[in-house]
């Protein structure tokens, strides 16, 4: 059938952290269906300003999240822009000390690259849509500018010096990519440009598109009418018509092309290259002060190095430089920049997970970036973007924010103060103190606030890619949290915070293939206000306890339905109820304390996709609502080739995404009813005192059932995915976690909406 191919579409898969975004996003191809975004942020700026409704920022704002992009100010190396991958455009004005927003709120956050035209310094490019493929990059919108460097915007398709506008937004109807990676301006002719984008998704537009001002905007179609990647494109300073582009349409077709007339007719570039078909993803980099010296930095097709090559003579032959001295460099189609001297153009810096450095041409490198901190050379690891400036400072954008060294590259400060980008997997509150809380983020470990520092502050204690957390109901110091792979910790009062502090409590019993079953695993902690040890579950394709503080774990069920559990839930108002959800759709209960176990309670009514969420109400344990992932239409192009109905689409009914049972699952019915927009949905909490609403939260922010229906509480947060939330049953306090703009808190208190 059509839709086992769809299902299985595959993906760069760099960290074992894809899995998790694949399963709950990828329905029936990889990207949800942006245009659901678009209509809801459209009708979005109605809820903004409501009374009542206004999330105070909680950071972190001195640990950030991805940056993608970085472009300079050609008059000023200390004013710098940011885009992260999922929390907008930043600023700085003193090289990177302190930084504030630069973008709309409700705007797509998802950003891709950023340029100032050549031509007017205040006019700042940003194209959205991440592309350093990765299943947790989002779509983006379309390409937007600002006349003011960052501080008003417009969305529409652009002419950079006419200012004619084409269709807002530059969606896939227009024709126009949702990931765009790499803006170049002609510096021959910057009435043109071009635009280097990827897909996850061949069903979205994707390649080389270039711009002249008798034509518009238009993909090249040298390599096929298909969508391919173009990783990068760049315009030769000095000889009109002369452009480089990194090209990958699969196959021997890949890897790096030229053009003399301006992207008319192509050559691939092969003397002393690998075969293209050895080529991933490619970096590009013309040396400023002697343009006809070109380097490239080649991903393999296995995700490691390829190689690093350059060539003095505009491309007509190569020399590799790099002479395989990078084998632990790996997960290149994710971490790939390379930046030459604006003055010297044997002095290159290229970046993977760590940098490296030449002064000669590449006859020697030196690794410049140590692992981890306190080293003088500490950056974090994972770069994307790099900025060499003729006074030796040096930019790199990479999964913690911002490194800047000011000596070439010899020693490094991160610089990402004010950067609230992080982004969060999940997020615990401590019950017996709100001022305690924190959860796993991508790549920046395990992070909590209210244990020491600022307000705003958060530290970290794990590191890796942060997973669950769970702080014990009676002791905000007594605390569990993971990082990948089901490596479980533990906290205890009284002990230091910082990492390497923790106690290492992982279940000794589960061998290593189920340990790696899933890399963000879920935990859940018993309820319950009374000190003392509390039962604390863990997930892998089996339920797992421990009953004596993480000594010793045993498990209580055999292996649901092979997938994976995604969802645990403890009962609050009876403990012994139990609710476990899988990978696959299937809905567990246990009225024992995890003795024995139903069979799959997931009705038919349930799309059998991943269970992202279980709650239970506060007050009863037989009312139960499920949150489920992914997005797209029952019955798309679902019909077998044999099929009398073959060549008959059939109707789209979109999915829905809550459900509740009044029953403890015997029966269930549709509490979204198509009134939520048709995108993933993370989590749902419960208010824990009367009226006891019900909210949920995914890529379309928070939402509130109310009585006709449901109601919008996102307020004045950006428009990112919300990844979690907890309310706070003493403060009243619903606290969100999202994935690219840190933690933001809501005070429900007195607030009469949903009544």
């Amino acid at each position: 059938m059509a839709a086992r191919h769809q299902a299985k579409q595959a993906t760069t898969t760099h960290q074992d952290r894809c899995v998790w975004y694949y399963e709950r996003a990828a329905f029936p191809l990889r990207d949800a269906p942006p245009t659901e975004l678009e209509q809801f942020w459209a009708q979005q700026e109605k809820y903004a300003n409501i009374p009542g409704l206004t999330w105070e920022e909680a950071g972190p704002t001195n640990i950030a999240g991805r940056v993608t992009a970085l472009v300079i100010h050609p008059c000023d190396c200390e004013c710098l822009f940011a885009g992260s991958a999922a929390g907008g455009v930043w600023m700085t004005h003193d090289g990177g000390n302190n930084w504030k927003p630069a973008w709309p709120k409700l705007a797509n956050q998802n950003i891709g690259a950023l340029a100032i035209h050549p031509a007017a310094p205040k006019r700042l490019i940003c194209a959205t849509g991440e592309a350093n493929l990765s299943p947790d990059g989002y779509p983006g919108s379309g390409v937007y500018f600002s006349d003011d460097l960052g501080n008003n915007w417009k969305n529409f398709f652009f002419d950079p010096n006419t200012e004619k506008t084409g269709p807002a937004g530059m969606t896939a109807q227009s024709g126009i990519p949702r990931r765009i990676g790499r803006i170049a301006f002609d510096p021959n002719d910057q009435l043109n440009f071009a635009l280097g984008s990827v897909t996850h998704d061949e069903r979205m537009p994707a390649g080389l598109f270039l711009y002249d001002k008798s034509f518009g905007l238009q993909p090249c179609l040298h390599w096929g009418t298909r969508s391919y990647n173009c990783h990068a494109v760049v315009f030769h300073p000095r000889r009109p018509g002369v452009i480089f582009a990194a090209i990958e349409p699969r196959g021997a077709a890949n890897g790096i092309w030229r053009s003399t007339d301006g992207g008319k007719k192509w050559e691939q570039l092969k003397r002393s290259l690998p075969g293209g078909e050895q080529f991933g993803r490619t970096s590009l980099a013309l040396a400023p002060s002697e343009p006809d010296t070109v380097y490239a930095l080649a991903a393999g097709r296995r995700r490691g190095l390829l190689g690093i090559y350059v060539s003095k003579d505009v491309g007509e032959t190569w020399r590799e430089i790099g002479g395989g001295r990078f084998p632990g460099e790996r997960f290149m189609s994710y971490n790939n920049t390379i930046a030459v001297h604006p003055k010297d153009p044997d002095f290159v810096i290229w970046g993977g997970i760590n940098l490296y450095r030449t002064k000669d041409g590449g006859k020697k490198w030196k690794r410049i970036t140590a692992k981890d901190p306190p080293a003088r050379n500490y950056a974090h690891a994972d770069h994307h973007a790099l900025i060499i400036t003729a006074v030796g400072l040096v930019y790199s954008g990479n999964d913690g924010g911002v490194a800047v060294s000011e000596n070439g590259g010899d020693t490094w400060t991160t610089r990402s103060n004010g950067m609230v980008t992080t982004m969060f997997y999940d997020l615990d509150v401590a019950p017996a103190n709100s001022k305690v809380f924190g959860g796993g983020t991508q790549d920046n470990g395990t992070l909590i606030t209210g244990i020491g520092g600022k307000p705003g502050e958060f530290q970290r204690v794990l590191g890796g890619d942060g997973a669950w957390m769970v702080f014990d109901p009676a002791d905000e110091e007594h605390v569990f949290a993971s990082y990948q792979n089901i490596n479980v910790f533990r906290h205890r009062r009284g002990e230091p915070w910082e990492k390497g502090a923790w106690e290492d409590v992982t279940p000794k019993q589960m061998d290593e293939g189920e340990r790696g079953q899933r890399a963000i695993a879920v935990l859940a902690i018993n309820p319950g206000r009374r000190k003392g040890i509390k039962k604390v579950w863990a997930g892998s394709s089996r339920l797992w306890m421990t009953g004596d503080d993480g000594e010793s774990w045993r498990p209580m069920s055999p292996a649901f339905d092979g997938s994976v559990i995604s969802a645990i839930e403890v009962s609050e108002a009876n403990p012994r109820v139990i609710f476990v959800g899988t990978t696959k759709g299937g809905i567990f209960r246990s009225t024992n304390g995890g003795g024995t176990w139903s069979e799959n309670l997931a009705s038919g009514e349930i799309p059998g996709r991943l269970i992202t969420r279980i709650e239970t109400h506060p007050k009863s344990a037989k009312a139960v609502v499920v949150t489920v992932a992914s997005s797209g239409a029952v019955g798309a192009n679902l019909v077998c080739a044999g099929d009398a109905t073959a060549g008959r689409q059939e109707s789209l009914r979109p999915y829905s995404h809550v459900f509740f049972s009044e029953d403890m699952g015997a029966t269930w019915r549709d509490l979204d009813g198509g009134a939520l927009p048709n995108v993933v949905y993370y989590a749902a909490a419960f208010e824990t005192r009367p009226p006891y609403r019900l909210f949920v939260a995914g890529d379309t922010g928070v939402w509130m059932a109310v009585q006709n229906g449901w109601m919008s509480i996102s307020g004045n947060l950006p428009n990112v995915v919300v990844s979690d939330l907890v309310y706070h049953h003493n403060d009243q306090v619903l606290t969100a976690a999202t994935y690219g703009r840190g933690i933001w808190r809501l005070n429900l208190a007195g607030m009469k909406f949903g009544l």
